[in-house]
């Protein structure tokens, strides 16, 4: 509504008339710009507290009682105003300052993502104003508009379909942006049926004949006739193969396509390094314990999607073996190959000029002297034990007709050599222990047999006469 200052200041006299001086005062709004408007709706606040809003004639009646209240005058797209009335005044005339923000629209192609270039955009405040601008080389338009204010937007450019819209301006700058659908071609859109990501590189038959590939939107922009029947045959790496019939109208822009994960069954095989299949050897996929394998080295893992997947297999005895395995469309098999915990300890036993003993017993003992396992020399004397790597052990070696002996031996000593003494060569020196009971044996067994000798020969020596004898036989 448009009024001159006389009109404004008469109507403030005659408002004035019907008031009671000191309680109340008539505020009244109006625009302070080139064009004289009252402003309606705009809040009036008291002593902080709202107390109304202006009518259609930007008026509003204030009743206080004591002090003259501190006035607060607010509208979207205009500066605020404070102030106080005098003790006199009975109508108070609030000028409010328009506060202008800058609209900035973008458009483009919602296929190519192109700009688009002179598009035309009309936008409409709610009194009815009209502001009009075209996009530029860059698809983009700037429109000077009223701060926190709600306008209506429409957007046409030729070959697309029109948009609407509602806009709310802010404060100093507003940007919005807008992707036109073509009329004059068809978007196909593959997506994933559970999430609607879209799909890359998705290959689509029309009628029997490749049309295209999905692009990093999963969308290709074809121009297929329209209220057509089409059969269409979609695939992608990693789904199910679409096979569907549609009938693409002219009102449709974007017609969607959801493909669902391809499912696929994996067979986990875990052997040895001999080729053996491991039983009770467990298997993680993705962080998930999923079972043990079978006695056969056998576990089957059914329903899993095309993708990648990092799996842990483990085993008592053995090393950990992670890998990634991807499951192909068709039932495939994961074979997990385990390296032993273990290495070889190899044990060489000589005798005390050097030579190789053969078929001696070697034993591997724990830290309480345990056997933790055992094994016999070959022709060359050696022989192998499992053990940890790096760990120390004693090994400790035995055969017939030798004295055993035993000494401390671990992987990174390899061959760990024991020499064994017999009889004959423990005098030579000899790390085994001296052997007391043998050699006390002996010595009790030589003295025995020097006594049983003297006995034997002083009984087979001849009895001397005495004199008595003789003289009486003489």
């Amino acid at each position: 509504m448009h009024f001159s200052a006389v009109c404004i200041v008469s109507l403030c006299l005659v408002l004035s008339l019907c008031l009671v001086s000191g309680s109340s005062v008539m505020v009244i709004v109006f625009e302070q710009s080139d064009r004289t408007v009252l402003i309606p709706e705009a809040i009036i606040y008291a002593d902080g507290k709202i107390a109304g809003k202006t009518d259609v004639n930007g008026a509003y009646n204030l009743s206080f009682e004591g002090h003259l209240p501190n006035i607060r005058v607010v509208k979207g797209g205009y500066t605020e105003w404070t102030g106080s009335p005098t003790e006199n005044d009975t109508a108070i005339l609030v000028p409010l300052l328009v506060r202008n923000s800058t609209l900035h629209v973008e458009v483009f192609d919602a296929d190519t993502l192109i700009p688009v270039q002179d598009a035309y955009i009309v936008v409409t405040s709610e009194d009815g104003i009209r502001y009009e601008a075209r996009s530029g080389f860059e698809g983009k338009a700037s429109l000077g508009l009223r701060a926190d204010q709600v306008y209506s937007l429409e957007i046409n450019a030729p070959n697309f379909q029109a948009i609407h819209d509602t806009v709310v301006t802010g404060g100093d700058s507003t940007t919005v942006q807008y992707s036109l659908v073509r009329n004059d071609r068809i978007s196909i859109r593959v997506l994933d049926s559970v999430s609607s990501y879209p799909i890359q590189s998705a290959h689509i038959e029309a009628d029997g004949i490749k049309i295209g590939t999905t692009n990093d939107r999963g969308i290709l922009i074809s121009n297929i006739s329209r209220n057509v029947e089409h059969i269409f045959d979609i695939s992608a790496d990693g789904y199910e193969p679409s096979h569907v019939s549609r009938t693409i109208s002219f009102e449709d822009q974007v017609v969607d396509f959801p493909l669902v994960k391809a499912k696929s069954t994996i067979f986990v095989s875990v052997y040895n390094r001999d080729q053996k299949p491991l039983s009770n050897a467990s298997v993680q996929m993705d962080g998930i314990m999923i079972g043990d394998t079978n006695e056969f080295g056998r576990l089957m893992i059914p329903s899993l999607e095309i993708r990648p997947y990092e799996f842990i297999v483990n085993r008592d005895g053995y090393k950990r073996n992670t890998l990634t395995f991807t499951p192909g469309k068709e039932t495939s098999e994961l074979v997990v190959v385990l390296e032993s915990e273990f290495i070889d300890l190899e044990a060489k036993v000589i005798d005390a000029y050097g030579a190789p003993l053969r078929e001696v017993s070697v034993f591997l003992l724990g830290d309480a002297q345990e056997t933790l396992n055992s094994c016999e020399t070959d022709l060359n004397g050696t022989c192998m034990l499992p053990a940890i790597e790096g760990k120390m052990y004693r090994i400790k070696a035995e055969k017939g007709g030798y004295y055993p002996n035993s000494t401390s031996a671990n992987t990174e000593t390899n061959p760990n050599t024991i020499v064994l003494h017999n009889p004959a060569t423990v005098s030579n020196g000899s790390s085994a222990p001296f052997p007391f009971i043998p050699v006390a044996a002996t010595l009790i067994l030589l003295i025995a047999g020097a006594g049983l000798f003297m006995f034997l020969s002083k009984r087979q020596r001849p009895r001397r006469r005495s004199h008595s004898n003789r003289r009486k036989s003489l």
